[in-house]
């Protein structure tokens, strides 16, 4: 292992102790109830399904078949929960909630809710956000699922600085490109705040974060320029860089400019490929070891009429 992955390691087991204390702060609420994590766990899981049986619950909660039954024998002995045979396997027994269990779940998710909120009220309303939107992000890359629901917007307060610092980001940690790569992006976008000129910004957002822009400038009054074209690593192969492609050209189409451009480099295949799809082509090359050395910016031009 090297060391990056070794610092990488240490700083997760980190936060698993300093989460692990917090977990326990939540839950000590149950400690203080007739029922242990294991049991209120149980509970849960069988009043989101509504109904399943014992090896359903072995399966989502990965607990001991004997604990299990055992449990689920003190459960029904108690009145908490009722069993009946399936309808499609006469072998099997399906498990709900009593009223008495539900009543008796309500109020361990009750008394949880109410800690968890005593937590939160602590911080103002945009750190809560964060919170929220960071724990989406770690469910979303441990799971490998992508929340697919992605609007796009047009810019507001805030998104030009954003920009920057993205791809001042992205491209160090994928291209190695210096730090002199974040004012390059920068000045662009402030000459363009600045200016008259006719052009637009797109936003792409899933889940409250941002995951993804593309712009148009205009050049002059038939000429625009693609720029800031950026997808967040977790979001692309989804079909997002298409989308506000699609979002970009439409727009220089409707404003009725008669050329596009955009400058690229060498290194960035994947959206070389889809300018090439979109009709683009390279027309001029030139070396900019101002960002990495050798590295090779190409400009690449569309004829739209």
């Amino acid at each position: 292992m090297d060391e990056k992955m070794r610092d990488r390691a240490e700083e997760i087991r980190d936060f698993n102790r300093f989460y692990t204390n917090i977990i326990g702060l939540v839950n000590r609420h149950i400690l203080e109830s007739p029922y242990s994590l294991a049991e209120a766990r149980v509970l849960l899981e069988i009043d989101a399904a509504g109904s399943c049986t014992a090896r359903d619950l072995t399966r989502r909660i990965d607990i001991d078949p004997g604990y299990l039954s055992r449990m689920l024998s003190r459960f029904m002995k108690n009145g908490l929960v009722a069993q009946s045979a399936s309808s499609a396997d006469g072998r099997a027994k399906i498990l709900s909630l009593t009223g008495k269990g539900r009543d008796a779940y309500r109020h361990l998710s009750e008394s949880s809710n109410l800690q968890i909120r005593q937590m939160l009220e602590q911080f103002p309303e945009r750190d809560q956000k964060k919170l929220l939107d960071s724990m989406q992000t770690i469910r979303s890359i441990l799971s490998h699922q992508v929340d697919n629901t992605i609007t796009i917007r047009t810019r507001r307060a805030g998104d030009l600085g954003y920009i920057a610092y993205r791809h001042a980001i992205l491209y160090e940690e994928e291209y190695g490109l210096k730090p002199v790569f974040e004012q390059y992006v920068m000045d662009g976008l402030l000459a363009f705040q600045k200016s008259q000129a006719e052009g637009e910004i797109w936003i792409a957002e899933s889940g409250g974060k941002v995951v993804g822009f593309i712009g148009v400038v205009a050049s002059d009054s038939e000429t625009a320029q693609l720029r800031w074209f950026l997808i967040e690593p977790e979001f692309r192969g989804l079909g997002l860089g298409r989308r506000l492609m699609t979002t970009a050209m439409d727009f220089c189409r409707e404003k009725g400019f008669r050329h596009v451009f955009l400058w690229t480099f060498d290194e960035l295949d994947a959206a070389r490929h889809l300018y090439r799809e979109y009709g683009f082509r390279p027309t001029e090359k030139t070396g900019n070891d101002i960002w990495k050395d050798g590295v090779v910016e190409e400009r690449w031009d569309l004829a739209l009429q």
